[in-house]
Order: structure tokens, then C-alpha cells, then sequence
């Protein structure tokens, strides 16, 4: 089969929320379960929008300051919430599932990198009809820990076994997270800026490119 056209890259990790679907309906609901449990009194939008992105654990230890006992109270409710009903509460991105179809058709290999647990992150994909177009799910576990984007990178080349430092590789994600690990390991990065960031924040890191909609994606992947 004759690709539909020739790919700018080899590899396209791709972030989840905020990049292939928009979680923010069922996220939101189970971190507001979450901050209640440990005391939380007024889980305002801009509260939860502070954990749309980071790990959780971070934003509750160096944003308010919560210790480990909170923590682990915390993550206890979300995941109560979250695994009960709201983990489906989601949209797909307009034109992304085409865009991930295409991809393959391209011969690229799609990689999933997340901060999301990975047996969150494989269900979420069978629920969209998009498990059998990745070729690795990488993400953090049911704990919380591994949750930050190096550390997911490191695993997914791991699990691909892809040596970084030879081919062509990209991340794209709406977080400054994604856009440092990929700085880290020294590949492009694709900021999307409709997902999760706070105005200025994908700017003051300088991403390879910048990608307002699927169709901006699609040009800087899929080049004519």
C-alpha cells in the first residue's frame, strides 16, 4: 500500500488529555471528590484547572502544600470517582481519530504518553475504537508514581526499544511537561494550544512547533 503521503517524522508521541480528547468533564469531577475528602472547602474552575496536566501529587505538594498523608487521601477519592464513573466522560478531539488513522496509513509509529495510568489510558483507547492503532501505551501507575513526562518518555522508548538519540521522533502535548521532556531527550515537540495550558505558559518554552487544531497537526505531520 502506497503511504497517502510521506511523514515528517518516524515516531509521533502523542499526549492524551488535552491532546487526543478533552478528559476535563470527568478529571474535573473526581479532583473536586478528591479536594473535598482532604478539606477543600471552595474547588473553584481555576483550582481544578491547576491539576489538568501536572501530576496530581505536584500540584498538591508544591502548589498547596498538602503533606504525603493528604496525598494519598486524596488520590484514594479521586480514583473512587474517577474508576467508578467519569473515567468515559470524555470528547475526542475534532478531526484527530482521522488524523491517528492516517498516521498509520503514513507508516508512522504512533505512541501513546501519558501521565494517566496505562490501564486508564488502554481502556480510554478501546472506549474511542483507537487501541489497535498504537503500538505502545505508556503511562504511570495506579499509584500516582511515574507520572512525570521524563519518566514516561524513558519508559515508552523503553518498552519500544527505540534509541532517542537515532531517527525522527516528536511529542506533541499541551503541557510544558511534554514540551521539557521532550527538550530532555532532545526531540522535536508539537505544543497544542487548544488543550490545558495557562496562557503564556507553552511560549516561555519554545517548542519545536505550535498546533492550534487538528488541521495545523496534520500540516506539520503529514506534510504535502
Amino acid at each position: 500500500m502506497t503511504p497517502i503521503t510521506t511523514p515528517r517524522y518516524e515516531v509521533v508521541l502523542l499526549d492524551l488529555d488535552g491532546t487526543v480528547i478533552d478528559s476535563l468533564p470527568g478529571v474535573a469531577v473526581s479532583v473536586r471528590y478528591g479536594l473535598e475528602a482532604i478539606g477543600f472547602t471552595d474547588v473553584t474552575d481555576e483550582v481544578i484547572m491547576k491539576f489538568m496536566g501536572p501530576p496530581l501529587k505536584d500540584v498538591l505538594v508544591d502548589h498547596y502544600g498538602r503533606p504525603e498523608s493528604d496525598v494519598d487521601a486524596f488520590f484514594t477519592a479521586y480514583k473512587e470517582k474517577y474508576f467508578d464513573d467519569a473515567e468515559y466522560d470524555f470528547e475526542l478531539y475534532p478531526g484527530l481519530a482521522q488524523l491517528i488513522a492516517d498516521l498509520i496509513a503514513a507508516g508512522v509509529t504512533l505512541i501513546l504518553a501519558t501521565a494517566k495510568p496505562d490501564v486508564s489510558a488502554e481502556r480510554i483507547l478501546q472506549h474511542a475504537k483507537l487501541d489497535h492503532l498504537f503500538a505502545i501505551v505508556a503511562g504511570s501507575h495506579e499509584d500516582g508514581s511515574r507520572q512525570h513526562k521524563t519518566d514516561v518518555l524513558a519508559h515508552a522508548f523503553e518498552l519500544a526499544s527505540i534509541d532517542h538519540t537515532a531517527g525522527s521522533i516528536v511529542m506533541v502535548g499541551d503541557r510544558d511537561s511534554d514540551i521539557i521532556a521532550a527538550k530532555h531527550f532532545g526531540i522535536d515537540s508539537i505544543a497544542i494550544t487548544y488543550g490545558y495550558a495557562p496562557e503564556g505558559e507553552l511560549e516561555a518554552i519554545s517548542p519545536t512547533f505550535y498546533a492550534a487544531n487538528a488541521d495545523e497537526l496534520r500540516a506539520i505531520l503529514l506534510p504535502e
